[in-house]
């Protein structure tokens, strides 16, 4: 077999190819603290002083795990303030540019963590953290280039308050730009849990897609806390099972069938052995949740979505395209986002996670094609990574 090298670009490989792959990045992250002034100007006076006073007071047994720099960001990413992912200039010079994207959807980890409420702190500054970060990444990300989109931040363990922000942001200024809602899969009760539904009405009222996306934290295995960052990174997908299968059995979709739900970060080829799995259960179980019209593996195929990064890495690389086949045979092939995770240190090129030796028209559906339809982004023509030469030869 011939050794392809996926990590450059194949414009390099052939010079004459100038067909072009739209690119959009469905997981991209931008530095915003509790502590800086863009994010405190947008909470009222109560709220900074609190802040200034007391600062953020997370329960002990959800302490997260530190990896080796704060946020795993790769080393060349820090820009002239002195971090990662600060500056909108900096992060569209080193990715939107570099690869000629389309669009990127952002997301803050402190955004998703902290507002969801049920914190060690008082639930009325988790219902403003949500507004403050929303607001400030309109004024900082959104206004310095139309490619930027961002997922909406939201204090769900506040249902009401969780509806009047989506409201306010998507009736607000840019509110086409806020694509998704984006919440932590740790939750006070099943995610699909009829606690939540006003959030999941909410969203199919303005077509918002609602995504999870991993984050830090001792508690996030059945048996207990976990004690390395190696733990965590490997074990990023646990939460899967529990998310997926508490929005089929509790009824969700039956209820808004319209809804659509992405799990990034949280990788994607567990997703058809699940579904097999959910189908093969259900034949003895089924009697228990009579309001299920159809098998589980249905609504899951229909209403699941999945993100590239991290990529699954068979240690034979004849063997991805099989791992793929796999997924898209069993899910669909137009449930499978690139997504770059950028700016943490395993961040994936588009050149990269999704092989150049794979079918182009597949390429194309990965890189662009299901983010533009899962999150209603126009992609733009002409624009992307070189599409080169297929060169995948199984024998």
């Amino acid at each position: 077999m011939t050794v392809i090298d996926t990590t450059q670009p194949p414009g390099g490989l052939n010079p004459s190819v100038t067909e072009r792959i739209p690119v959009l990045d469905s997981d991209v992250h931008q530095n915003l603290g509790v502590g800086d002034q863009q994010l405190l100007k947008h909470l009222p006076e109560r709220w900074q002083q609190y802040l200034k006073t007391y600062g953020i007071r997370h329960m002990a047994t959800e302490k997260g795990i530190p990896p080796q720099r704060e946020f795993t960001h790769r080393l060349d990413s820090i820009d002239p303030s002195g971090r990662p992912t600060f500056l909108p200039d900096f992060t569209r010079k080193q990715l939107l540019d570099e690869y000629d994207m389309s669009a990127v959807v952002l997301s803050n980890g402190m955004g998703i963590n902290l507002p969801r409420g049920g914190g060690n702190f008082p639930e009325q500054l988790a219902i403003e953290l949500a507004r403050a970060f929303n607001d400030a990444h309109r004024e900082i990300w959104l206004e310095a280039d139309p490619r930027f989109y961002a997922s909406i931040h939201l204090p769900y363990e506040h249902p009401e308050a969780a509806v009047k922000e989506i409201q306010r942001v998507k009736e607000g200024e840019m509110g086409d730009r806020y694509p998704s809602i984006v919440l932590e899969p740790r939750a006070e009760f099943g995610i699909g849990n009829p606690k939540y539904w006003p959030i999941y009405e909410a969203c199919q009222h303005y077509d918002l897609p609602v995504t999870f996306h991993t984050s830090p934290g001792r508690r996030m295995t059945p048996s207990g806390g976990i004690n390395y960052y190696f733990e965590w990174h490997c074990g990023i997908g646990g939460r899967n099972f529990p998310v997926s299968s508490s929005f089929i059995f509790e009824g969700v979709f039956e209820q808004f069938p319209k809804l659509r739900v992405a799990l990034i970060e949280q990788s994607w080829a567990w997703a058809a052995p699940f579904a097999w799995r959910l189908d093969e259960s259900w034949t003895m179980l089924k009697a228990e949740v009579p309001h299920l019209k159809r098998a589980p593996s249905e609504y899951f195929r229909e209403h699941f979505y999945f993100t590239t990064q991290p990529m699954e890495e068979p240690e034979s690389f004849e063997e991805f395209p099989v791992l793929l086949k796999q997924f898209e045979d069993t899910i669909g092939p137009d449930h499978l986002m690139f997504s770059s995770d950028y700016p943490h240190w395993d961040f994936d090129s588009p050149y990269e996670s999704v092989p150049q030796s794979l079918p182009v028209e597949q390429r194309r559906r990965i890189l662009g094609e299901n983010g533009s339809k899962f999150y209603n982004i126009p992609l733009k023509a002409g624009s992307g990574i070189v599409a080169g030469p297929n060169t995948w030869n199984a024998a």
